[in-house]
């Protein structure tokens, strides 16, 4: 089971927006209004400007001595008195977290639950902990975790889903260490293991906010304090799923097809306030994902969700994503990804 949210001590950095916060234990954030604990510790890691969840394991944060994938810098393995830390393959949704199969996890098992009105799913994955290059001898630390969720009896489950005021269903099942060339495991202890969410960068839901209301020439002044002043249309009002992580899409107007525009635009505007989004081509964006892959590998998150995208955005200080291009995909030739329903408004007629 997890410690506590203050594990005996007050978080230094709010959850929400990564304020600072002040002494004397305060429960909500001066900046932003959020509240300062969640039911789960969080700390701050060196590969991210955000708190991170800490999920379960060992009751050690890693801030007293848990260690990263690529940051241990001896020769020798991390023995049983060591603790590290790997990542789960996690989604941030509404709430929580979830768990899926065919995104670093698979189902191995399933059987009656006892009075036999449920079922109980059973998954998997195997992560892997490093050392800093030519360190540690070499070896890796393979990690099988595994979680589990439970259903009415005769439905399926695909993976599963908790919310951040409850204890994540996941164990560590076994831990070995191996040569990652020959594949062959040795017989040396292993070390404490930490299991980490990814890095949750706020987004969307996980704020309290509504999109604006304004007039026409209030919203293009408040967009042009920015760096997109295009007119928009909200493909979706619900957060969505898109290719930068969990966001609101909206598509530039001007760039849809010929026939709106020569009878005008009759469907709602919006405007969008970004100080420093990625402006790139569709294509030169899917080549980009390389890029992002290795560096998020880097520090292991080696992960099949959007935690990896939303880690690397945020890493480089961007707070939307401007694709151009995507006429195939959306039915617009520009479409932006708004992180936050704040930096949204509404043009009022």
């Amino acid at each position: 089971m997890p410690p506590s949210t203050t594990a005996g001590r007050q978080p230094k950095f709010c959850r929400h927006c990564g304020a600072a916060l002040p002494p004397n234990d305060p429960l909500f954030c001066v900046e932003c209004g959020g509240a300062i604990y969640a039911g789960m510790p969080t700390v701050r890691l060196p590969n991210a400007p955000r708190e991170q969840s800490v999920l379960g394991g060992t009751i050690r944060l890693p801030t007293s001595g848990a260690m990263l994938p690529g940051l241990w810098f001896h020769d020798h393995l991390p023995g049983v008195d060591d603790v590290v830390a790997v990542y789960a393959p996690l989604r941030a949704v509404v709430g929580g977290w979830s768990g899926l199969t065919g995104q670093g996890w698979r189902r191995v098992s399933e059987r009656a639950a006892p009075g036999g009105t449920q079922m109980i799913f059973r998954f998997e994955t195997v992560r892997e902990w490093f050392a800093a290059p030519e360190r540690a001898r070499g070896l890796r630390l393979g990690v099988r975790l595994q979680a589990e969720s439970r259903a009415d009896e005769g439905r399926e489950r695909r993976g599963f889903r908790y919310r951040v005021r409850r204890d994540p269903p996941m164990e560590v099942a076994e831990a070995w260490w191996f040569d990652p060339i020959s594949q062959l495991r040795g017989g040396e202890p292993v070390p404490q293991i930490q299991i980490m969410a990814p890095p949750r960068v706020p987004r969307i839901s996980d704020y309290d906010e509504r999109i604006k209301t304004m007039t026409a020439p209030d919203a293009d002044a408040w967009a042009r304090e920015g760096q997109i002043h295009d007119v928009l249309t909200l493909l979706n009002p619900a957060q969505q799923r898109t290719p930068a992580g969990r966001g609101l899409e909206l598509g530039a107007i001007r760039h849809r097809s010929l026939l709106p525009r020569l009878f005008g635009w009759m469907g709602d505007r919006y405007r969008v306030q970004l100080f420093r989004p990625l402006v790139i081509a569709w294509d030169e964006w899917q080549r980009l994902q390389t890029r992002i892959e290795t560096e998020a590998r880097g520090v292991g998150l080696d992960l099949e969700t959007d935690a990896m995208v939303e880690w690397w955005l945020d890493r480089q200080g961007h707070d939307g994503l401007v694709l151009d291009g995507v006429r195939q995909r959306y039915n617009y030739d520009r479409v932006v990804i708004a992180f936050r329903r704040a930096q949204i408004a509404q043009i009022r007629d």
